[in-house]
């Protein structure tokens, strides 16, 4: 049986390149349809077909209401931010568009026998990276896995160095800090390289910061200078603000190359060119410069490392071209930053490089030729109940820059005597607010044994994948009463939904896109007055009635190891976390970093799960005692108020309540 082809997806905010394994074992690019190395990732939706790339780019500025771009940045939340069509499109869907024009271009280079991994930024949280599985789902694209990608261009340049090999020539152990900055997303990472091992120490990142960011304020000086010149607010008018920032990121190319750039603006009849120089470009975007600056001082000091030990600098991402970037790199570390590896290219390649080690770990452990480590970018916890104070906090189970895969058991104890149910409540965030928190997921472990004392140990497992994907068990302590726990995340698309645009992107039995897209517009906009870009819900945000059924817990004193045993006869056990890709994705790998936390910490317990008509009578009373008490405290109010007027005024007593 042939081995499948091993292809790397840089699927960017603004471009998206994708890199495969050659014969002689080399990651080479993949050139899309048109021979361009980058596609970019726009996508317009006509009335019968989904246009991808430089067309749809094109027409941005005939058909802005049909444009979306930039949805990488939106991944995660329900909606994209603008209608598409007046209506609300999920983004996993529009990257699923993108995915499926790459997919066709790599069929065109190595045929339909291939296996991919898909790029995300370090700093993508959980949701994300589900989000990111499912739009490869929404193109049908058979993912190996997810990475990193400051692993990836680490990855492409230990392949350059020859430290991807165990028995290579290179015996030198160097640390490399990667500088990602894309057109959407920020990340920084520290990394170790060694002979047939890449290590990632820490990381950090913005997924809110870009090279767009710097389109966007030099769009908006321009807008400045031409209502200074002409008093015309063209700030005002979304679709020419949306194509002078169109213009403004040429300008900003050329920036990279020459000392001057002039932009040419024309609104309500008035046209001007408005000059630009390098200097006054740097100048007005010196903030979102020392915000990459500042993140990048973070990172080195999470790692435990100062500047001397840093071996090499590498600049990724296209935005990493702007002169000033190199420039602050420099003056910050006293290091001249490499360019031995195309920016927009590393990750690609990179990424392939991944995919191949992967295939080969499936099939054969021996084979590999390197192991990759990564860490977690975010803390995972539950919100618990402290015992003593009865208050609510974010109980960390794994601990940001913890290495992956990883898995964590921490104890914690029940709410009540009798307690039939549990809700965990999976937090991501460092803040011990879980108000302060991103809710990722919930999920209620119902019936448990009857008669359990107050305080009785639950014990929550965290598997952490090197995905950055997790699965959570729950085990009740001396007893063979142990589950896996399905988490209902918060922000995913419905299988409806996936597989009506899987259905878009390979429709069958001559079934029209235009009418499968007439059905998916319809299709999960049941609320479309729900804000697009919904923040991430937390505990404190939420409203009774959306509250996931009870409150969680946290560590108790010394517990021992869970066994393997199965849930008992009493406990209906949630099937595992579908995801759509294998098992072996999940990266449980030999070297599984395990932990179990005990010791001295604060004792937290689980709340019991309410159940739903309960909810709404408490809510009903509440409700009732809530208007009942204005309503009281509203004529108490009116009396006094009469009162004191008919003392200060006799003649207004026309009620004659006090008249002699």
């Amino acid at each position: 049986m042939a081995t499948p082809v091993a292809i790397g997806i840089d699927l960017g905010t603004t471009y998206s390149i994708t890199a495969r394994m050659d014969e002689q074992g080399r990651s080479a690019i993949v050139r899309n349809l048109h021979g361009d190395l980058l596609t970019p990732s726009v996508v317009f939706f006509d009335d019968d077909e989904i246009v991808v790339g430089k067309a749809a780019k094109k027409v941005a500025h005939v058909h802005p209401d049909r444009i979306a771009e930039c949805a990488k940045r939106e991944i995660g939340n329900r909606y994209y931010s603008r209608p598409i069509h007046g209506q609300q499109i999920p983004p996993e869907a529009i990257l699923g568009s993108i995915l499926s024009r790459l997919k066709e271009d790599i069929q065109d280079v190595v045929g339909s026998d291939f296996k991919a991994v898909v790029t995300v930024p370090a700093y993508f949280d959980e949701p994300r990276r589900k989000a990111t599985a499912d739009a490869a789902q929404i193109a049908g694209i058979d993912l190996i896995d997810i990475v990193n990608e400051p692993t990836a261009a680490a990855l492409a340049f230990g392949e350059q160095l020859g430290y991807l090999t165990a028995g290579g020539e290179v015996r030198e152990t160097i640390r490399v800090l990667v500088y990602d900055l894309g057109g959407g997303t920020f990340d920084v990472t520290v990394i170790e390289l060694s002979p047939g091992n890449i290590q990632t120490l820490a990381t950090d990142g913005d997924v809110q910061l870009g090279g767009r960011d710097w389109d966007l304020l030099l769009a908006k000086h321009v807008a400045e200078q031409f209502h200074s010149r002409h008093r015309i607010d063209v700030a005002s008018d979304a679709a020419v603000m949306d194509n002078l920032v169109r213009a403004v990121e040429e300008s900003k190319h050329t920036l990279s190359l020459r000392d001057h750039a002039t932009v040419r603006l024309e609104h309500q009849g008035v046209a001007d060119e408005i000059k630009i120089g390098r200097s006054e470009f740097e100048k007005i975007s010196q903030g979102l410069l020392e915000r990459t600056a500042f993140t990048t001082r973070q990172v080195l000091t999470a790692a435990g490392l100062t500047w001397q030990d840093i071996s090499r600098i590498l600049l990724v991402g296209g935005s990493t071209r702007m002169p000033m970037v190199p420039a602050m790199i420099e003056q910050l570390s006293h290091i001249s930053p490499d360019r031995s590896i195309n920016p927009d290219e590393a990750v690609a390649r990179g990424a392939a490089l991944f995919a191949s080690y992967q295939l080969k770990k499936r099939t054969d452990q021996s084979a590999t030729p390197f192991q990759v480590t990564d860490v977690s970018a975010h803390s995972l916890g539950i919100q618990g109940i402290q015992q003593d104070t009865l208050r609510r906090e974010n109980v960390i189970i794994i601990p940001r820059n913890t290495p992956l895969p990883a898995q964590v058991t921490r104890p914690f104890v029940t709410q009540t005597a009798n307690q039939n149910s549990v809700v965990v409540l999976v937090l991501e965030g460092e803040s011990s607010e879980p108000g302060l928190c991103s809710q990722i997921g919930h999920s209620v472990l119902r019936h448990l044994p009857a008669n359990l004392p107050q305080g009785y140990p639950v014990s929550i497992t965290f598997s952490y994948g090197s995905n950055a994907r997790l699965s959570v068990e729950a085990a009740l302590a001396n007893m063979d009463h142990r589950v896996t726990i399905e988490l209902q995340r918060e922000r995913d698309m419905s299988s409806e939904e996936l597989g009506l645009w899987r259905q878009i992107m390979d429709p069958q039995d001559g079934t029209l896109v235009a009418d499968l897209l007439h059905e998916a517009f319809g299709v999960g906009t049941q609320n479309a007055s729900t804000p697009a870009q919904e923040q991430p819900t937390s505990p404190r945000d939420s409203t009774i009635a959306e509250q996931p059924e009870t409150e969680p817990a946290s560590p108790i004193g010394n517990t021992s190891r869970l066994s393997h045993g199965s849930p008992s006869s009493e406990t209906s056990a949630p099937e595992n976390i579908s995801t759509p890709y294998t098992d072996a994705a999940m990266g449980t790998l030999p070297t599984m970093h395990t932990e179990q936390m005990a010791g001295t910490s604060p004792t937290f317990s689980f709340d019991t799960a309410i159940d739903h008509k309960d909810r709404r009578r408490q809510a009903i009373i509440r409700r009732t005692i809530f208007i009942f008490g204005h309503v009281i405290s509203s004529a108490i109010g009116l009396a006094v108020g009469y009162y004191i007027l008919c003392r200060l005024r006799p003649d207004a007593d026309f009620l004659h309540l006090f008249s002699q």
